[in-house]
């Protein structure tokens, strides 16, 4: 697998995420949650297949949670959207783009760090978007900082497969690698009214889930 390959799917896989932070037109959270298994946690049917719509029949004296099939892993998520990218030797401020890095600790301790710079390359100068069933609107800087109050939208979202491969050799899982939970004090710096770009940046969990 190419490192060029990974990057492709970190973007896939964390642009999709826009679509539950409050954004048009995308799965939210407990609708993205409905493609794992669920079991009973406590009651008479502990550890049983469930769902959260029937959890009071499925689960007596119980609750209907996600199956869990690791720990979860800590990482940093830092999202940088620029609206006016400069050619540094020559000047001009048009084009605009995205940048994602994702910060993981490997079982063996060592540090991974995953970024990719996604673009609208057809028409660098409009913001770049994804495909219309996960986002409808451009992700420009106005986008970026408007996720900053609502990043908790980007739980369960999951990467692309081939992100999703990387994941399960580099943690020895088959699961789906899933954003779990997100740090709600985010580290946001919003430069839409000038030429720098906007900055988003908080921790997350990942955990690998069982496809329903």
């Amino acid at each position: 697998m190419t490192v060029s390959r990974i990057l492709a799917a970190l973007v896939c896989w964390l642009v999709a995420g826009f679509g539950g932070a409050a954004l048009a037109g995308a799965p939210a959270p407990d609708t993205r949650q409905g493609d794992f298994v669920h079991v009973c946690k406590g009651g008479a049917n502990n550890t049983l297949a469930c769902t959260v719509a029937t959890q009071d029949v499925d689960c007596p004296g119980g609750q209907c949670i996600v199956l869990a099939l690791s720990n979860a892993i800590r990482g940093t998520l830092t999202i940088v959207a620029h609206d006016s990218v400069t050619d540094w030797a020559n000047g001009g401020a048009t084009n605009r783009a995205l940048t994602l890095m994702l910060e993981v600790k490997s079982p063996d301790g060592v540090k991974q760090m995953l970024a990719a710079t996604y673009q609208n390359l057809a028409s660098p100068t409009d913001p770049p978007r994804a495909q219309g069933n996960v986002v409808v609107i451009p992700i420009d800087e106005s986008a970026l900082q408007n996720l900053a109050p609502a990043i908790d939208g980007l739980r369960f979202a999951q990467p692309e497969a081939t992100l999703a491969h990387q994941l399960q050799t580099l943690f020895g899982s088959t699961g789906t690698p899933v954003i779990i939970a997100v740090d709600r004090k985010a580290q946001s710096a919003d430069h839409t009214g000038d030429g720098l770009a906007t900055v988003l940046r908080f921790k997350v969990k990942i955990q690998f889930l069982e496809a329903a």
